[in-house]
């Protein structure tokens, strides 16, 4: 199984776990928020945003700039919406 496979497969088990068992497409409720549950596709797409979001995020952090809050708001956004607990690059909690 490739790497984005097994994202993905952790990414189903995790929505079944806290959203509930429901049909690709559809929407549920996650930390209040409602989230819809992404194909296969769409997830790679979005966690490649995710990824792209924290890149930018930690060359801020290493290049001493101030952080822009909408991008903050852009990485907690991706994060609910693939069900991420516990964040990769922000230093915070959800």
């Amino acid at each position: 199984m490739t790497e984005e496979k097994d994202a993905f497969a952790a990414y189903l088990d995790r929505f079944a776990d806290k959203v509930g068992d429901i049909q690709t497409g559809q929407y549920g409720r996650y930390k209040g928020r409602l989230v819809r549950k992404l194909d296969a596709g769409r997830f790679e797409s979005r966690l490649a945003e995710y990824h792209a979001l924290g890149q930018r995020f930690l060359d801020i952090i290493n290049a001493g700039d101030t952080i822009d809050d909408a991008l903050a708001v852009d990485l907690r956004a991706a994060e609910i919406e693939l069900l991420i607990q516990k964040s990769t690059y922000l230093p915070f909690g959800g």
